[in-house]
Parts: C-alpha cells; structure tokens; sequence
C-alpha cells in the first residue's frame, strides 16, 4: 500500500511539471522576445529581426539579435542565447521557476495567436530564401587546395587538409535589407552547415582582414541560412562526437589527434541544438578556457545532458585560450 501511494505521488509530481511547462510554453508564446529584452535594451528594427547593444559584455557596434517569430534572443558576440525565461534568469540571476513567476506576474505587452502566426510565417519565407542563397554560394565555392583560404590556415598552423564541405569563394558580406541587393564579393572560407542528414542548409563565411589571409586573421564571421540545429561536420563518429567551438578549432584538434570525429555547430551556444544522430550517445566538449568560453560549455553541458546525452570536457593546455593558440603555440599571457 505504501508503495502505491509513493507511486501516486510521483505520479502528481510528474503531471504538475507538465502542467508547468504548459504554463511555460503558453506564456513564451504569448510575450514576444522583444517585450521583455526591451525593457534592459535599445532595440532598432532590421529587416524581421531587432538590433541592439548586447546586455551581457562590452560592445560599441550591435551583435545582440532579437526574433520575435522564433521566440529567441541571439548574441553574434559572446553567444549568449536563449528565450524570455533564460534573459531574465541570467539578466536577475534567479532560477528557472522564479524568472517564470516574474514574469507571468508582470504587466508586459503580448500578441495575438494571429500576429504570431503571421510573423513565424513571414520568418519562415525568409528563412528559405536564406537557405537557397546559402547553397548557391557553397555550390560556387571551390575546394579549399590552392586558394587564399589554404593560405590563410596555413598562416594559423593549420596544415592537414580540410574536409569537402570547408570551401573558398568570393562572396558578399553584406545584404541591403530594403533592396536585396548584395555588396561587393570578397575573399572568404566558406564553411558548409550541415542538418541531420548531411544536407548543406546553411553556410559560415571567413573573411580575411583587410582581404589578406597571409595574416591569418579574421575579419569577421557571418552566417547564412539554417545555422541552429546544423554543424560543420568535419569528421565523423559513431557513438562519440567531439565539439568545437569554431572551424580553426576543430581542424586544430584534428591535427593534433588525426582521426577523432570533430563537429562544429558554430558557437558553444549552438551545441545543445544541434541534429545529432541516433547512434551518438556522448559529446565531449572542447571547450575554450577564457572565463566567458568556460560558462557557456557548462551551459551548453547542462542542456545537452537534458537530451539524454552524456558529456565530458576537454580543454586546451592552461597557457592557452583555446585549440588554435595551443597549436600555434600562442600563449594567452604572451
């Protein structure tokens, strides 16, 4: 008897989380994103997305991405991400259940089910003409023997020869919102991101600065098309999937351990969303050791394990921040 009351018991417990997380859901989708993170941050439009000075590190220019129609928050920054629930839990540092009952509490404006609907719609076209813009410049890429991007891994000490789907081509940066029209090409390393299936649904652009990959450094990263759920998948693994940060990490881990299945869902905040496949059963994150690196691989381990995967850590050598500098033997205190 004793124990079916304890099995009854466990049984409420269950139906009041699910009940909760109805509550939850109900309330992300009737808040828009930009009604909460309004309220701490200047937002401008830009196309279907709101711009703004990211809350969570330094910046003079915007890298923080608000969309309302996907329910998400996005910093190009440091990586911070997530919906109104996870923006008030880390912007009060409280946890999960008390950033719902502030805001459940709080007189903040909302949509209708049919300005909702209208939006995701309208997100969604836009998101398949992404996509096919995407492919089109990975199909016109060249593979990246003999190109400036060669060059330019070469100049980070990245000497092994990456796989297919890491590319070089020219193309554009930049895109008017209100015309369409593209800016000039440039000189780029052109990184395939790849859903599920291994379905080319999106692409991360390198570009050199100044356009001179002999420097082997950055200008800046840009992404197009379906990034969230995707990966660079470098190389693969059955049961075991190593995760990097970004492209020069991953294909410095390969160069120091050939033969280990490396994958790079472009930002540690991009891992837990990531299409893996059903045979893969652990991840192991190669984190970053700079102290924002470190936070978000613990976050990202949080949510992964929810999946149901197991996760471990690897990191770079102490002296280092991260997988590049330790091949190109760069110390981050000099």
């Amino acid at each position: 008897m004793t124990g079916e009351r304890r099995h009854a018991g466990s049984r409420r417990d269950r139906l009041s989380d699910v009940e909760f997380r109805r509550l939850v859901d109900e309330l992300k989708s009737r808040v828009p994103v930009s009604s909460v993170v309004g309220r701490a941050v200047k937002l401008r439009k830009a196309g279907h997305d709101l711009v703004g000075l990211c809350p969570f590190h330094q910046e003079r220019s915007p890298s923080f991405t608000v969309n309302d129609a996907k329910e998400f928050y996005h910093c190009f920054g440091c990586g911070a991400h997530g919906d109104i629930i996870r923006f008030v839990m880390d912007r009060e540092g409280c946890g999960f259940r008390e950033a719902y009952q502030r805001l459940a509490s709080d007189d903040l404006p909302t949509w209708t089910p049919s300005e909702r609907a209208k939006a995701q719609a309208e997100a969604q076209l836009e998101d398949l003409e992404k996509e096919k813009d995407a492919r089109r410049f990975y199909a016109e890429a060249q593979p990246i023997a003999g190109t400036p991007g060669e060059i330019y891994f070469r100049a980070r000490a990245i000497t092994i020869a990456p796989p297919p789907c890491v590319r070089f081509g020219m193309v554009p940066s930049w895109r008017n919102k209100e015309t369409g029209e593209w800016g000039r090409k440039r000189p780029a390393v052109i990184c395939g991101a790849q859903d599920g299936t291994g379905a080319i649904v999106g692409i991360q652009r390198i570009f050199f600065k100044n356009d001179d990959p002999r420097l082997g450094k950055k200008d800046c990263k840009l992404s197009l098309g379906t990034i969230k759920g995707s990966a660079l998948q470098l190389a693969h693994g059955e049961r075991t999937i190593i995760l990097a940060e970004g492209p020069e990490d991953g294909l410095s881990i390969m160069q120091e351990g050939p033969g280990l299945p490396v994958w790079v869902p472009f930002g540690t905040s991009m891992m837990p969303a990531v299409d893996y496949p059903a045979s893969v059963r652990r991840v192991i994150i190669a984190g970053q050791n700079n102290t924002a690196g470190r936070i978000a691989a613990n976050k990202a381990a949080i949510a992964l394990a929810e999946r149901g995967l197991e996760v471990s850590f690897v990191w770079p050598d102490r002296r280092y921040d991260d997988w590049n500098d330790q091949l190109r033997g760069v110390s981050a205190h000099g």
